[in-house]
């Protein structure tokens, strides 16, 4: 009998990781990178395909989601299409789009009229740049009824939150292939995520284009602007994927 596939620590590796992995890249559900080991990207892969094929959307595979993983017709989900013309991800860029080259006033006082709005102001600012974007261009709120660091009627301001968000509400589509409008959590380290953004292009040999807040170039996170950044697949822990 085939054992349950869960996230555990350590995690689940092996080749019936590696099958499911395979699968579901193979009916669009990206899981990540196929490594054969079962992390969050894998487990959110699971729940968006669970959810898509009605059933219990646990991020567990045990015989009833193997058997309909072995059934799916594929492709179930196209991973790679633009999103389309009015989803969430969509208007969100829009409205990234619109404020590049805005700038914080005074330089080096992360004082900009996002944090005002948003009602916590002179504070790094990115992951408000982005939930900005996301209440007002698209009506969504980030991080929404989830209890974690930085959560705030408007949205989030802390990065590690709210990619836990992403992954509790199966929103993860780990380091597969980004579309714009998808939310990049980046690492630069290997600790806990540093920054945020939102795709505006997949670029092909893992590069993207992107819109972020509190950027520049010699400070990718702290940097005082709105700016198109030219970033890599290999630079986040993974993509959100709301709506």
């Amino acid at each position: 009998m085939l054992r349950e596939l869960h996230v555990a620590s350590p995690l689940l590796t092996g080749p019936d990781v590696l099958k499911v992995q395979e699968r579901l890249a193979a009916l669009g559900w990206s899981p990540g990178v196929l490594d054969g080991e079962y992390g969050p990207a894998t487990a959110a892969a699971v729940r968006a395909f669970q959810a898509a094929a009605k059933l219990e959307v646990d991020g567990v595979v045990g015989p009833n989601t193997r058997a309909a993983l072995r059934a799916a017709k594929a492709p179930t989900h196209d991973a790679t299409a633009a999103p389309p013309v009015g989803s969430v991800g969509a208007r969100a860029l829009a409205e990234a789009l619109s404020h590049l080259g805005k700038k914080e006033r005074p330089s080096g006082s992360n004082k900009t009229t996002f944090g005002t709005w948003f009602g916590v102001d002179a504070v790094p600012w990115c992951n408000i740049f982005v939930s900005y974007c996301f209440k007002v261009g698209a009506e969504t709120v980030i991080a929404d009824g989830f209890r974690g660091a930085g959560c705030y009627p408007s949205g989030c301001t802390y990065v590690p939150t709210t990619e836990a968000w992403l992954q509790a509400t199966g929103q993860w589509i780990g380091r597969g292939q980004p579309k714009p409008g998808d939310i990049a959590i980046y690492n630069w380290d290997g600790g806990v995520p540093d920054h945020i953004g939102i795709v505006e292009a997949y670029l092909g040999g893992g590069k993207f284009n992107a819109i972020e807040g509190n950027t520049a170039v010699g400070n990718d996170s702290n940097g005082g602007e709105v700016m198109r950044r030219l970033r890599y697949v290999s630079q986040v822990d993974g993509f959100g994927r709301i709506g």
